[in-house]
């Protein structure tokens, strides 16, 4: 039986934590994020003023070039009526399947 708590048994993360990739996961959070916009048919600026998050966020989020806080998150989910781990997943899904390389042009 495996001991969850033998530090000797565990396995070390690298540098930066348990995950690998950062950069391909916060591209595809920006595009659940965006595709859950779209299904309610609102827009960047609407989502602005339901949640308080500025645009400019809002469009850096989308295109995967920025790393919201959790506060930022919790405020677009609020305003996109989803729960966070619906859009986790989803964006996890879309690694999955590696949509959002092809939404990256790679």
């Amino acid at each position: 039986m495996d001991d969850v708590n033998d530090v000797a048994q565990a396995r070390v993360a690298d540098e930066g934590g348990a995950v690998p990739n950062t950069t391909d996961f916060l591209h595809a959070l920006g595009v659940a994020l965006r595709e859950r916009r779209e299904e309610l048919a609102l827009t960047q600026e609407a989502v602005s003023l339901r949640t308080g998050v500025p645009q400019r966020r809002i469009w850096e989020i989308e295109a995967g070039a920025g790393n919201p806080t959790a506060r930022t998150l919790l405020r677009l989910v609020s305003g996109l009526d989803a729960p966070a781990s619906e859009l986790i997943a989803r964006a996890e899904r879309l690694l999955a399947a590696g949509q959002h390389a092809a939404e990256r042009g790679r």
